[in-house]
């Protein structure tokens, strides 16, 4: 394991976050940063899918099939890749949370 200097203030600072060894509170203070983007990233999702009324994996095939209106309008392409962008960025999330959470056990 490598080996970590951190300012005095920073240290004590830890004393804030619930653990037993410094190990185990940056586990959590990492598990908090990545719930709390995981929620921001669910948000923009539900925002799509509402303006939409589907889900990006039902939205991706009625866009190859021509089925969306305005499909090449800016703000539909823009939403299209915005859209996608929060799609894999949930799944890096999903995953480094799970990675880091079997690492607990």
């Amino acid at each position: 394991m490598g080996m970590v200097h951190l300012a005095e203030d920073l240290l004590a600072s830890l004393n804030l976050v619930k653990g037993n060894d410094i190990e185990e509170k940056v586990s959590r203070l990492i598990e908090a940063h990545i719930l709390l983007q995981l929620k921001e990233c669910e948000e923009a999702l539900f925002r799509f899918e509402s303006k939409y009324g589907m889900e990006f994996e039902t939205f991706t095939p009625a866009w190859e099939a021509g089925e969306i209106r305005d499909k090449h309008s800016h703000e539909v392409e823009r939403d299209f890749m915005e859209w996608e962008g929060f799609n894999m960025e949930r799944r890096t999330l999903l995953k480094a949370l799970r990675n880091l959470r079997l690492r607990k056990r």
